[in-house]
């Protein structure tokens, strides 16, 4: 059965093809938004297989939201909707599966689901793809061309920390792995080491029909990032994203929060990975106190303490955050708030650096 998103701040237009798809014969279970960030919040965690996309709307449109879901979700297919036949060369630019003028015919859209059923026998037949997630520990899953995902296990420790070595490195010589992960070891032993422990991990992660993760040319060892997913990767992507107009970026941020579980790597002792997770950490903590500043500035309190919300479950301790939510806590007239923040900022500080709240916090509240 089609999962199937219709998105359109028109609502007839909306309802006129939300009946059309249900007056069809093939089973299909279909849902209608007329705002495009809800309709982007409902996909981070329900994955659809098609998505007609309104392309003229507010805040977020439709090209804008093609790219938020096939992001969160790269096997959904896009199809625009629009009056405006203006939009036609930039949407197919966008990989859009098709692209319908209103107002949309039954005879229309049985074009459009004919071509996405050639594009599903297509997608059944791909080969799997492996998907890593290295936020919050280090798990592998591969997709069967059938849509399942089977959990992959990594021979030893010393396996998972090689593959994660090369996933966050993505290229390295090999003096530089064995240098890293096996110094100290004599030079034949650490060799034999490294070229048995990388054998285990490209044994792991291969299938019949899926060979392409890893390659290996002459003293250069490469990870074929367009051959899997990576949580990581995405991430990384998203900051470069939302760095370029932070203030206009909300649904990325949310799929970054959504993204990043826990700290890279969490649970695995690398010293290697320590300053990379730090860095991380610290660029994705930058960019939730911009966005909160800016909601403050525009007077969405709400929005700004759900932001310094966030950036205290990376950093208990900040104490400017704490003083920041306690001032709009205040300014919502919510003291009761304000004073259960500023104990638990009192009692974290005590216990943990021995001191009291900055006076200037504590004369907030008299």
């Amino acid at each position: 059965m089609l999962r199937i998103m219709v998105v359109d701040d028109e609502e007839l237009a909306a309802m006129r093809l939300m009946r059309i798809l249900s007056e069809r014969d093939e089973p299909s279970e279909a849902i209608m938004f007329l705002d495009s960030l809800e309709a982007y919040d409902y996909a981070k965690t329900h994955p659809v297989d098609v998505a007609f996309l309104d392309i003229s709307m507010p805040d977020v449109n439709g090209m804008q939201l093609s790219k938020l879901l096939t992001d969160a979700y790269e096997t959904t297919k896009i199809v625009f909707v629009t009056g405006y036949d203006t939009y036609a060369v930039r949407a197919f630019e966008l990989n859009a599966l098709d692209y319908i003028m209103k107002p949309i015919t039954a005879e229309r859209l049985d074009v459009t689901m004919k071509r996405i059923g050639t594009e599903n026998q297509a997608t059944a037949a791909a080969k799997p793809s492996l998907e890593v997630f290295l936020f919050n520990g280090m798990n592998l899953n591969l997709r069967t061309a059938e849509g399942a995902r089977e959990a992959v296990k990594l021979r030893s420790p010393k396996t998972e920390e090689l593959f994660a070595f090369l996933l966050c490195k993505r290229v390295v010589i090999r003096e530089e792995i064995i240098d890293t992960l096996w110094n100290g070891l004599v030079p034949d032993k650490a060799w034999k080491n490294l070229n048995s422990t990388l054998y285990y991990v490209r044994k792991a992660i291969n299938t019949t029909e899926h060979k392409s993760e890893i390659t290996v040319t002459g003293n250069e060892i490469r990870i074929n990032t367009d051959e899997l997913y990576c949580d990581l990767y995405e991430f990384e992507h998203l900051l470069k994203e939302i760095r370029r107009d932070p203030e206009r970026n909300t649904p990325l941020l949310k799929r970054a929060e959504a993204l990043y579980a826990g700290p890279l790597l969490r649970g695995k002792a690398y010293d290697w990975a320590s300053e990379y997770a730090l860095s991380l950490e610290r660029q994705y903590t930058e960019l939730l106190e911009l966005q909160a500043r800016h909601y403050r500035q525009r007077g969405q309190l709400l929005q700004a303490l759900n932001g310094y919300g966030e950036i205290l479950k990376l950093d208990a301790i900040r104490e400017d955050v704490h003083g920041e939510m306690i001032r709009i806590f205040l300014e919502l007239g919510r003291k009761n708030d304000a004073l259960r923040q500023y104990r638990q900022l009192e009692a974290m500080l005590r216990t943990d650096l021995g001191i009291e709240p900055d006076a200037e916090i504590k004369k907030l509240l008299l």
